[in-house]
């Protein structure tokens, strides 16, 4: 996408198939949000000189000749007040915890943005009538109306999806490093900015994950698993038990030969709680077992009775050592 023809946009001179096919191209990837909102925060700063242009002394007329000390303070306070909102939500944007783009604010058709605190999910129905369940600490944008040629979602963080088929209409998921797209079908997705792997899960039907280097696509058969390395950026497929990769849906937590650091990620999620690994032995140790809907505290009790993991509570944080 061209700058100029996102600058019509900006300046609300675009016709309806131009602003359909910017929209469009904004959702399909995170990059491209990120540069759309640079690109008219940029704009509207290079314009403030516009405030020229408005009778901004009116008020100020009926003083005397101190009016005009007082409209020379009146344009650096005008801007200020401009940028200091807009400042303040491009920081929120793209902070640490929040990888997505609120295109609400700036985009004529409406964005959904559903987020999900810690220990928390939400069931989400899609304009096409597809289900998602959202995991705790994620966050999902999409359309209240989907294109005519394609249904596009971008996910920070996990969500398991039942999608409606439509072979007109294939259903893709934007991830930071991944798209993963189909026509019907129910899978799981897990693409914290935290983890060190995005994992693809396919339950029911075919998904295709593909990397944005490259241009083949893997294709899943149920009961597979797709694992990006993030470091590595290289992909891995493995088969899984499904039941236990969407075991979160009713509570229950499941590891098999999971690296602690992993496994404390996603207690976090659950629970709340920051977690510290002190022992350095710890860091290459690999978790199996299960947590069924326990509390923090017989998590942590069937930690140290099924492996050599000790814990304590220091400063509101959980502090993990090998025994």
């Amino acid at each position: 996408m061209q700058e100029k023809d996102l600058i019509k946009y900006i300046k609300g001179e675009a016709n309806p198939e131009e602003k359909k096919s910017i929209i469009e191209w904004i959702r399909e990837d995170v990059e491209h949000q990120k540069y759309f909102t640079i690109l008219k925060a940029k704009y509207v700063a290079s314009n403030l000189d516009s405030l020229d242009h408005i009778d901004t002394d009116l008020p100020y007329k009926r003083f005397s000749n101190k009016s005009k000390k007082k409209k020379a303070y009146y344009y650096p306070t005008a801007a200020i007040l401009i940028l200091l909102p807009l400042l303040t939500w491009y920081l929120f944007t793209f902070s640490e915890n929040s990888l997505l783009v609120d295109t609400t604010n700036f985009l004529e058709f409406d964005t959904k943005n559903i987020a999900t605190k810690y220990g928390d999910q939400e069931t989400i129905v899609l304009p096409d009538g597809s289900t998602v369940v959202l995991n705790s600490n994620s966050r999902l944008s999409y359309s209240k109306k989907f294109s005519d040629s394609i249904r596009t979602v971008t996910l920070v963080g996990e969500a398991f999806f039942d999608i409606k088929r439509d072979t007109t209409k294939p259903f893709i998921v934007q991830t930071e490093h991944l798209k993963v797209r189909v026509l019907g079908t129910s899978f799981n997705v897990k693409s914290y900015p935290k983890d060190e792997n995005i994992e693809t899960t396919l339950v029911t039907g075919k998904v295709e994950v593909l990397q944005k280097s490259n241009k083949t696509p893997i294709v899943l058969a149920p009961s597979q698993r797709a694992i990006f390395d993030k470091q590595k950026r290289d992909i891995r497929v493995n088969k899984v038990d499904t039941k236990n990769a969407v075991a979160w849906r009713q509570g229950k937590l499941v590891f098999d030969k999971t690296p602690l650091k992993q496994v404390v990620l996603d207690l976090k999620r659950k629970y709340s709680v920051e977690f510290i690994i002190e022992s350095d032995s710890l860091l290459d140790y690999k978790y199996t077992g299960e947590f069924d809907n326990l509390s923090l505290e017989e998590v942590l009790k069937l930690f140290k009775l099924s492996s050599s993991i000790n814990y304590k509570y220091k400063n509101n944080k959980v502090m993990l050592n090998s025994e």
